[in-house]
């Protein structure tokens, strides 16, 4: 480090004019930073059921449904009936919005002695005009299979108003025009909203609520932190200057790059302070220990803590850039690129900017009364402690070990994105009392079918999976051109089932033959038709099970005239929660294996890097088991707490062992190296763990749950990680080295520093 060191100071003004520049370079294009919570655009193409659904939504008018429902004291009034067809002829003017599905649109068939009548089941040029009129039109609408539960509740106080949406469009656009629509029209009626594009234009609203809020609070707690812990606004500034150009730069290429903020990297900036801060606070409490000035304490500062700021943030980078490899979101996979990116900035700042700015001072901020590097009473008792009490620490953590293990099967999976809500939000409330109670649910499920539509057997063997899905639970309202060609035989006198032969299903098929809802069912030339339905959100295992169970169904059904593929949100939660488990063991084998090679380096023994892995290991295996005995599930945003957590673990662990080793070879004995280091590197631990856990548990009062339980785990990961790195390591150390002598050799580190140097 010394070359490099030299070559930085020497170099400050050049240093300070590229960061300005690349800082105002860069910052200038946050501005077309933008922002995109809709999961289904990181989805991967490679997927079938991915591919399925596209072209269905494709083929078929749009896969996603946006829900409006419209509640009332009695549906059955003229005022009632005109604001639904004055809301539906409204919602089919937004842009985006393919079809509107209502009971003043639908179409509805009427036979009468043979003769069939084809129109819509509310003509509002002809409406009823006494009570008994309008009670029956009630009667006939609510007895119809096709309506009621779908279009209109059981109790004719709701009814729901189905907006089907073109295929890759801006859902939180959309969902935006369509409030915005319905307030224009202030109706009576109370109006809510379902549907997947709605509750991704509440997190959109949520994310930017929620950090404009509460980064002003965790700022002014960092603050307050960083002044008590270094008193001078040096100690505040730098740290924080370091963190904010890291976090300019990562944005600004994202912008550049056209990768948008996502419901997992709009934590990007808040990982940063976590982890990036570290690195400015172990080179300014270096600083601050030399409690010299100028160009040469400059670098000196940089020679001794370089090598460990660049080995704890390349093990930082190689935790998140796992997250490329087999990540089922490619959204995670960005999220890792550039998390990972945003550290090798952080990095960057630590060991250049910040050494530059530290020779800039003609005085060094501590007072000469104070000498950081003699014994305080406080890390005196905590060495001895330590030293008397090792056997104890050791055992006390293998318990809290074992407690913890015993948690981690209890962990749950969840993918569904109504869980990102509160259970008391409006949206979660709709959900339940509307969208369920009153219509099945909101989440679509289709079933593609492959074959001569027109054949009896074909819709014969549809009717058999519609029948099967009306038996599943959290299962509602299948549909398909088979229910309109049963209503069609029965209007023809000749009852509620499937005609026995072609030529009659295409007689029927003549009176529909150019309806809407048609094109929205069967393809072109007859020779695809679709099955829809709709399920209610339930716990992830029960989704699976669902899945499951059609997948099971339509095997043994194994029919001989068509084929039967599923799609839709539920299959996709499906290989979203498998892909959950498998990423994260991945990510964590890779970058503990990468880890766990370069502390070995460091070390120069096998040995010395598995002891280097404790307070990582242990952080993991106390997060998971809290998250097991808590009830936090492993979700989309959760995933990511992992590899954080190895990022600041190992930080710690490298910074603690380097300066235990340096002490070991200035001569002194175990118990003095560990005072020492607990005087020096350990501050720095304790500062960077209070600072951090403090403004993260502000999280707690984010509106978005999956906020709040990141903001807990990683309070929970840096006080996990910082015990362990200042008790449970130097216990496993002073008892491991009067006979390994491991931490201080000099070895293949020695190597590695000459070459660096």
């Amino acid at each position: 480090m010394n070359k490099i060191s030299k070559f930085v100071i020497a170099h400050r003004k050049t240093v300070i004019l590229l960061t300005l520049i690349t800082t105002i370079f860069l910052g200038y294009f946050i501005k077309d930073l933008q922002v995109d919570p809709d999961i289904l655009n990181y989805l991967p193409k490679s997927d079938p059921v991915v591919k399925l659904s596209e072209y269905i939504g494709e083929e078929y008018g749009g896969n996603l449904l946006a829900m409006v429902a419209m509640e009332t004291t009695d549906l059955f009034t003229p005022s009632a009936l005109k604001e639904m067809d004055l809301l539906s002829n409204s919602l089919e003017r937004v842009e985006g919005v393919t079809s509107v599905t209502s009971l003043t649109n639908i179409l509805d068939i009427k036979g009468d002695d043979g003769l069939i009548e084809i129109g819509t089941l509310v003509d509002l040029e002809n409406l009823p005009v006494t009570v008994p009129e309008f009670q029956e039109l009630k009667e006939y609408i609510l007895g119809k299979n096709l309506y009621q539960g779908k279009l209109i509740s059981a109790d004719a106080t709701t009814a729901l108003l189905i907006c089907q949406l073109q295929d890759h469009v801006d859902k939180v656009k959309i969902s935006k025009a369509i409030k915005n629509e319905v307030e224009k029209l202030k109706l009576e009626a109370n109006i809510y909203y379902g549907g997947l594009p709605f509750y991704l234009l509440e997190i959109s609203d949520t994310i930017i609520r929620d950090l404009k809020a509460l980064i002003p609070l965790v700022s002014i707690f960092i603050i307050i932190t960083l002044y008590l812990s270094f008193h001078s606004l040096i100690g505040v500034v730098i740290p924080l200057l370091s963190v904010l150009i890291s976090t300019v730069w990562t944005l600004g290429i994202m912008s550049l790059s056209g990768i948008p903020l996502t419901i997992i990297s709009n934590v990007i900036p808040v990982i940063l302070i976590a982890v990036g801060s570290a690195y400015s606070i172990h080179v300014l409490n270096k600083f601050y220990e030399t409690k010299g000035t100028g160009v040469e304490n400059a670098e000196y500062v940089l020679q001794s803590i370089g090598l460990p700021v660049i080995l704890a943030a390349v093990t930082t980078m190689a935790g998140f850039i796992s997250f490329i490899f087999g990540s089922y979101l490619t959204m995670i996979q960005q999220f890792g690129v550039f998390t990972a990116l945003g550290v090798f900035f952080a990095l960057i700042t630590s060991t250049t900017l910040v050494p530059v700015l530290l020779s800039l001072l003609k005085k060094n901020p501590v007072p000469k009364s104070e000498n950081p590097t003699s014994d305080s009473p406080f890390s005196t008792k905590i060495s001895n402690w330590i030293s008397l009490r090792k056997n104890l620490i050791i055992a006390a953590s293998l318990l809290i070990t074992v407690i913890s293990i015993a948690g981690i099967p209890r962990v749950q999976r969840k993918v569904d994105i109504l869980d990102y809500f509160k259970p008391d939000s409006s949206i979660r409330l709709t959900e339940e009392r509307i969208m369920k109670e009153k219509f099945g649910g909101s989440i679509p499920l289709q079933i593609l079918v492959k074959g001569e539509i027109e054949d009896p057997a074909v819709l014969t063997e549809m009717k058999k999976v519609q029948d099967f899905l009306k038996s599943l639970e959290h299962v509602s309202n299948p549909f398909s051109i088979v229910d309109l060609i049963m209503e069609l035989n029965a209007a023809m006198g000749e009852g509620q089932q499937i005609p026995d032969l072609t030529e009659k299903v295409s007689n029927l098929w003549f009176f529909i033959e150019g309806e809407e809802i048609v094109s929205q069912l069967v393809n072109s030339d007859k020779s695809e038709a679709l099955i829809q339905a709709t399920i209610v959100y339930a716990p992830m295992d029960e989704i699976t099970g669902l899945v499951d169970q059609i997948e099971d169904f339509i095997l043994k059904l194994d029919s001989p005239v068509c084929t039967f593929a599923q799609t839709g949100m539920h299959s996709i939660y499906k290989n979203l929660d498998n892909s959950l488990l498998q990423s994260q063991l991945q990510s964590l084998l890779l970058s503990l294996g990468l880890i766990l090679a370069m502390v070995a380096i460091l070390l120069g023994s096998l040995v010395g890097g598995l002891i280097g892995l404790i307070p990582i290991v242990f952080t993991l295996i106390i997060i998971f088991g809290f998250m097991g005995y808590s009830g936090i599930p492993l979700d989309i945003a959760t995933v990511l707490v992992a590899s954080t957590s190895i990022g600041i673990g190992i930080d710690y662990a490298i910074h603690f062992i380097n300066r235990f080793r340096q002490e070991l070879r200035s001569g002194k004995n175990s118990s003095d190296a560990l005072r020492q280091t607990l005087q020096t590197t350990g501050k720095g631990i304790l500062i960077n763990v209070i600072t951090v856990t403090g403004g993260f548990l502000v999280f707690l009062l984010a509106d978005l749950v999956p906020l709040q339980r990141f903001g807990a785990l990683i309070a929970l990961t840096m006080v996990s990680s910082g015990s362990a790195s200042i008790f449970i390591l130097p216990a496993i150390i002073l008892t491991l080295e009067k006979r390994t002598r491991i931490f201080s050799a000099p070895r293949l580190s020695s190597t590695i520093k000459k070459g660096i140097n």
